[in-house]
């Protein structure tokens, strides 16, 4: 039995023809044949036969197909071949792929390609003969239609592929008559096809027709040149080497004597068309070739799964076919995959047998063929890519030493010891960035539809990670569903992206199984390790963080980290810190799901939670020592938490931490930890609330107090409240804050929590001193400083006092103003508050200013930002830069002055505080002003001014006052 779609479909029984109905039921068949043994989805079978209507108004009739095609089936005794697959709408016809002539004609090939690498020419010779004498006619001929245009195209190229694979063999084994007349038809159709020009340049010459050869060549680069607009790459030194070696074209004898015919590789895969990006990357590979080297030249192009290693050198490769006119060789060295990686004397073997050295004179010895290799180098052009490399020790054999020969390798792993020892040059792949994600993944399913929904291909863009591997995966999912919206896909192709099941070719290989070919080579230990990273919820993770996880030591933990990130599973980010591409991530966390019991990630993720409270509770300790401790915590039992030395150390940790934190917050949340997801928090509130953007703090808070109370914890509950409180307050949302801290001071009342009734009542005066009940202000503090004395709170009471020395100074009391802030300095000096001592400082330098001391101001201007600096208070350091830049300008230093008034400027766009950038901008008018620059202190007033009008509250106003004066004064008459 022999099923045929290489021409009208058919089906043949010892010699017989099985009627199989009309064409559309022949183009049926043909569809499932072609993917014999593979599900076809119904809306790709309707696209083959009916083009482009819907699968609705041809589902009656496809039913009528697939149940006359079944009565053929049953009749030939296949009658339960035609299946449905369950859950789907797909069709698979189950047939051995031997009875279809198409497939048996794929086997026999393949079949005669490892014969040709093993040097049987006469059997690759006989095998091929008999697959291309399976093609009758047009493939796949009751078939019409783009799609099916398309898979034609591909076939006939896969013919060709044979033609020439059997013009190789034939001109092995003498067979120089039979390559012409093979090849003649062949290059009347494809005649600016190289490599059929190449194998005809080669017959001609092995049959004594040098002149006719030569023509041909001069013939066909003129035709190359006009029809491609450039530079063939075919090789004419069998013809030049009559003059330049012992017998024509040859090469060193090998170690019989015997002179051996050097034959011009061309063994590189195909380019694709629609090559995106890497614009760097490319522009680095071509700067090599220009630099000057005193041997080979050899570079290796690094990077993680999917991110288009090989399509990249390949596409580089072709683009600098001219620089190496005696050819190119390629190696896939196997590294990850489904085989076992390449021997290297293998490769040597292949390549030599490719440079034309006969398979029975190669050495035996990996020593003596890569001298063999380096000696058919030697005085050549050539370029040499060995591609998906494993190691150093697989790659090192395989380099050339010839001057004029390039390598390009590529692998997962950074190959430090080529690096180190050899001085290799490594770059490494980046994925996509956005707009070109958007035009790869355009490019695949087709400007027009993509135009058409811009913006579900901008979610699918970023679904991809900008691997190109996945926009790949993604844009063929979409184009199988032309019917389809692509926004009903995405949600889809959102959970589906790393499966491994599904309907994907054979050859294809989804985003998981390139994932797994690196993570089953992992040892058990850094096999854990990358499962777990997968339950780390921030966007990078430290050694130590990673330890927690892993409940190992950190030293170990480092050097497992290390060995992931040379594989590209993880990459490094900065010293000691690492982070995983986004679906790398999602392709761990399903490992971690898969492959460890549920107690082990619960324990895991505990693990981490502990170590990234405890220390942050270490941080805060040495950073805002004079805060009351979190309650409750863990013992460190299971982890180490880092301890700090220094400010600086504990300040670093928390800046680099600080995205981690906000996303262990939300994740503890969610996973039911609800004491770590308000204990974090408030660890940590003091140390963020003084610099950045406050929207992280802010929704750190929100997540905690719900934490809180399903905790049951009143005292967490409080500090949130005011916690939240106190972070509204920092933003100008007083009525907010308000809200915050009557609520924490109610239940501190509640429960009779003396030292929370004081820190609630002493926050809520600070909303009312700013909204300008400064009367009632005072006589809060005044009690709340009563009883911090009372309790024995220095921290309490020095906090007080300052807050005391804010409400006189609004209500003109200067002198009394001024003994409280001292009196809070020397508490606050006396117990170490850092932070706070900066506070005071600037207080005092704004009230000096005020009574006509500047250069008093500026002494505590400098003893402030010194402070908030190392404490990396940058609200406060803000205000002080203000208040310095009026010093200066009253003492008429308008350099010092502006160069303060701009970096408060500055300072304000990181914090992202758009009333103290009014406040720079105003008192940079007036030092412009002050010095005559009319026109630009306008243009300043006139900034701020926009900014004032978007903005309201009791701290706006004098702000404003004071820009409508300077714009009176400045403004153009």
């Amino acid at each position: 039995m022999e099923f045929v779609i290489l021409g009208p479909t058919a089906l043949n029984i010892d010699g017989r023809a099985v009627p199989l109905g009309a064409a559309k039921q022949r183009g049926l068949l043909a569809v499932l044949l072609y993917h014999a043994g593979r599900p076809v989805q119904v809306d790709m079978v309707v696209e083959h036969l009916w083009g482009n209507r819907s699968l609705d108004a041809c589902r009656g009739n496809l039913q009528a197909l697939i149940s006359r095609s079944r009565a053929v089936l049953k009749a030939v005794g296949l009658p339960n071949a035609l299946v449905r697959m369950p859950g789907s709408e797909a069709y698979r016809l189950d047939v051995d792929v031997a009875m279809v002539d198409y497939h048996r004609f794929r086997r026999l090939v393949d079949q005669a390609r490892r014969a040709t690498e093993e040097g049987r020419h006469e059997r690759s010779a006989a095998l091929l003969c008999e697959a291309i004498e399976l093609w009758r006619d047009e493939p796949l001929a009751d078939l019409r239609g783009a799609r099916s245009e398309h898979i034609r195209r591909a076939m006939k190229e896969g013919l060709l592929a044979a033609h020439k694979l059997l013009s190789e063999s034939q001109s092995r084994i003498g067979q120089h008559e039979a390559v012409l007349g093979r090849l003649e038809p062949l290059l009347l159709t494809n005649d600016v096809d190289q490599t059929l020009a190449q194998h005809w340049i080669n017959a001609l010459y092995a049959s004594g027709r040098d002149d006719e050869a030569r023509r041909f060549s001069v013939d066909f680069r003129s035709r190359y040149r006009r029809r491609m607009r450039a530079e063939p790459t075919i090789d004419l030194s069998p013809l030049r080497g009559r003059d330049r070696r012992s017998a024509p074209g040859t090469s060193p004898g090998t170690p019989d004597g015997g002179p051996v015919l050097f034959r011009p590789p061309q063994q590189l895969p195909a380019d694709i068309s629609d090559f995106t990006g890497q614009g760097e990357v490319l522009a680095e590979l071509d700067a090599m070739l220009g630099t000057p080297a005193a041997g080979a030249r050899i570079v290796v192009v690094d990077g993680m799964p999917g991110v288009g290693k090989t399509t990249l050198a390949v596409h580089w490769a072709h683009r600098q076919r001219d620089r190496f006119p005696e050819g190119q060789l390629f190696l896939s060295a196997d590294a990850y995959g489904p085989t076992p990686p390449v021997n290297p004397e293998d490769a040597l073997g292949r390549f030599l047998h490719a440079l034309g050295v006969p398979a029975d004179r190669i050495p035996a010895g990996g020593e003596q063929r890569r001298e063999r290799f380096n000696q058919m180098l030697d005085g050549r052009r050539i370029l040499v890519v060995l591609d998906n490399v494993r190691n150093s020790d697989q790659v090192r054999p395989l380099l050339p030493t010839a001057e004029g020969c390039v390598t390009l390798i590529t692998s997962r792993n950074r190959l430090k010891s080529l690096t180190i020892r050899q001085g290799i040059r490594s770059l490494t792949v980046p994925p996509l960035p956005e707009d070109e994600r958007r035009t790869l993944l355009g490019q695949v399913i087709g400007t027009a539809r993509a135009a058409d929904e811009p913006g579900p291909v901008e979610v699918l863009a970023q679904l991809s990670g900008g691997l190109p591997l996945a926009l790949r995966v993604i844009g063929e999912h979409i184009t199988t569903r032309s019917r389809a919206s692509i926004a009903d896909l995405v949600d889809e192709l959102w959970s589906r992206l790393l499966d491994s099941a599904g309907d994907e070719d054979e050859d294809d290989a989804t985003l998981s199984t390139v994932f797994a070919w690196s993570y089953n080579e992992l040892d058990p230990e850094a096999g854990r390790l990358f499962r777990l990273l997968g339950l780390h919820p921030g966007r990078n993770v430290s050694s130590a963080a990673a330890a927690a996880l892993l409940g190992a030591d950190p030293r170990r933990t480092e050097r497992l980290l290390d060995a992931l990130a040379k594989r590209h599973l993880v990459n490094h980010d900065t010293a000691r810190r690492y982070r995983l591409h986004d679906l790398l991530r999602r392709y761990a966390a399903d490992r971690a799901a898969h492959d460890e019991a549920t107690e082990a990630r619960r324990a895991a993720t505990r693990r981490l939670l502990d170590w990234y409270l405890l220390s942050a509770v270490n941080a805060a300790a040495l950073l805002a020592p004079q805060r009351p401790p979190v309650p409750d915590l863990p013992t460190p039992e299971a982890v180490e938490p880092l301890h700090f030395g220094t400010d600086e150390e504990a300040l670093r940790w928390c800046e680099a931490e600080r995205a981690n934190l906000n996303a262990v917050v939300r994740s503890a949340a969610d996973n039911g930890f609800h004491r770590h997801a308000w204990q974090i928090p408030g660890a940590i509130h003091d140390v963020f609330g003084r610099y950045g953007r406050q929207d992280d703090v802010l929704a750190m808070h929100q997540v905690a107090l719900p934490a809180a109370e399903a905790d049951g914890h009143q005292i967490g509950q409080i500090g949130t409240l005011n916690n939240l409180g106190w972070t509204f307050f920092a933003l100008h949302d007083y009525h907010r804050a308000a809200s915050g801290f009557e609520a924490g001071l109610r239940l501190a009342q509640r429960v009779d929590n003396v030292a929370a009734v004081c820190v609630c009542s002493h926050n809520l005066a600070s909303v009312h001193l700013k909204t300008g009940e400064v009367r009632k202000a005072i006589g809060i503090f005044e009690r709340v400083l009563a009883t911090c004395r009372e309790i024995g709170n220095p921290g309490g009471q020095a906090a007080s006092l300052h807050r005391l020395g804010d409400a006189y100074e609004q209500s003109r009391r200067y002198e009394r103003a001024a003994r409280c802030y001292t009196e809070a300095l020397a508490i606050r000096e006396r117990i170490g508050s850092l932070r706070d001592q900066g506070a005071t400082h600037g207080r005092l330098a704004a009230l000096r200013l005020k009574t006509g001391q500047p250069e008093s101001a500026l002494r505590h201007c400098t003893l402030a930002l010194q402070i908030q600096v190392r404490a990396k208070d940058d609200a406060s350091r803000c205000d002080t830069l203000v208040t310095a830049a009026d010093a200066e300008r009253a003492l008429g230093r308008y350099p010092e002055a502006m160069e303060h008034a701009v970096a408060a400027i500055s300072l304000s766009d990181g914090i992202a505080d758009s009333l103290r950038r009014a406040a720079g901008l105003a008192v940079l008018a007036d030092i412009l002003a002050a010095r005559g620059d009319r026109p630009d202190a306008h243009r300043r007033c006139l900034e701020a001014l926009g900014i004032i009008g978007d903005l309201t509250g009791p701290d706006v106003d004098p702000v404003l006052d004071r820009l409508l004066v300077i714009e009176s004064l400045v403004a153009p008459r």
